[in-house]
């Protein structure tokens, strides 16, 4: 596999400095910028990494905390905005922004992602049982809009209805490769439109660092000509988690968590169930293994060490599969790994992770700010 060589992650110490912390003197303590930069609301940080697909990236990042709730309101939780930009020196460019909002009292919750990108994927095949030293680099252009607005039905319940785009297009489809030896479906490119209905219940005490609680989300997605998609098809996602605290004169954590994907219908290849990534069996490389169906469970161990700075073990297992009536516990992959975790906005709770997973075959390291679950 091609795997990840080098990654720097690089934090701006003032980002997490406060107000009181500089000296009242200066004359820009009262300016908009000074605000800014030294509001505890918001997490900045450049960043550099190098793969072999990217050649060196570079790019920033910045996350924003705001509680819509009124004073003293303890029950709606913090909202966040998200936004991001890289660059590589191939050439290689992503834009992403990433949202969770509650309302006042809770009474709605948006969430949704918008990004564009001009970045390659390892393409490996379709299937639980692809060879991962046999893959090639496709790169195309990627456009995407997936949105939820959530009305609030019941105690932590919600109900959404959502809209959800993705086109693939400029296809760099190489002679004798993969995808044109194989021939998946929407190997040329898709435009994938339809719509999102959805079930929540969330009462975890905090979305990004949850420490208890439980989350079950249940998503139907339809796709067909009547909603301007390319392909026809639908998908069901449910994704299940439950946080508690083993001692109760410590902050450690212990999260669970099961997800699965199921879709039916005439899947363009790149909205496969894919295994791997940041979140959900770390270590592989994200959509190293892909197909119709994936059956996915983790759980973590999150130690607290010191005042910000802790560790974590995970360990987990998937599959994939063409047909729920073909899943078998000899097929499931194993994952597991460690990590460290640095307290980087105490009033928020929000954590920087670093991850190191392992898989089987692979091995992936991942910087990212919040919890993969």
């Amino acid at each position: 596999m091609k795997k990840l060589l080098l990654i720097t992650f690089l934090m701006i110490s003032s980002v997490q400095t406060q107000a009181s912390d500089i000296e009242d003197s200066t004359r820009f303590s009262n300016s908009k910028i000074y605000k800014f930069f030294t509001s505890p609301k918001y997490i900045i940080s450049p960043f550099a990494f190098y793969m072999p697909e990217t050649n060196l990236v570079i790019g920033a990042g910045i996350k924003h905390f705001y509680n819509f709730g009124t004073e003293n309101d303890s029950l709606t939780r913090v909202s966040n905005v998200a936004a991001s930009i890289q660059y590589s020196l191939n050439g290689q460019f992503l834009f992403r922004s990433q949202y969770q909002i509650f309302t006042n009292q809770e009474k709605y919750y948006i969430t949704g992602y918008l990004g564009y990108s001009r970045f390659p994927i390892n393409y490996y095949g379709i299937g639980n049982t692809i060879e991962l030293n046999k893959n090639e680099v496709v790169s195309f252009d990627y456009l995407r809009f997936d949105n939820l607005v959530y009305r609030k039905v019941g105690q932590n319940s919600f109900a959404g209805l959502g809209w959800r785009y993705m086109n693939m297009f400029n296809v760099n489809v190489r002679e004798n490769g993969l995808l044109e030896t194989q021939k998946p479906v929407g190997m040329y490119g898709s435009a994938v439109s339809g719509i999102n209905i959805s079930y929540l219940f969330d009462n975890r005490d905090n979305i990004l660092t949850p420490s208890k609680g439980a989350f079950a989300q249940l998503v139907y997605s339809i796709h067909s000509k009547a909603t301007a998609s390319t392909h026809a098809f639908n998908r069901w996602q449910f994704d299940a988690r439950y946080y508690f605290k083993p001692f109760k004169k410590r902050e450690d954590v212990l999260a669970f968590q099961g997800y699965g994907f199921l879709s039916v219908g005439d899947v363009p290849f790149n909205e496969l169930a894919q295994m791997g990534g940041d979140m959900i069996m770390r270590g592989y490389y994200q959509g190293s293994y892909r197909d119709k169906n994936l059956l996915a469970a983790q759980a973590e161990y999150r130690l607290q060490v010191l005042k910000r700075w802790g560790v974590v073990g995970f360990a987990g297992g998937g599959c994939v599969h063409d047909a729920m009536s073909k899943f078998d516990a000899v097929n499931i992959k194993p994952s597991y790994g460690g990590g460290l975790r640095f307290k980087i906005n105490r009033k928020e709770n929000v954590n920087l992770r670093m991850d190191y997973g392992f898989g089987n075959g692979q091995q992936n390291i991942y910087f990212f700010i919040a919890e993969a679950f």
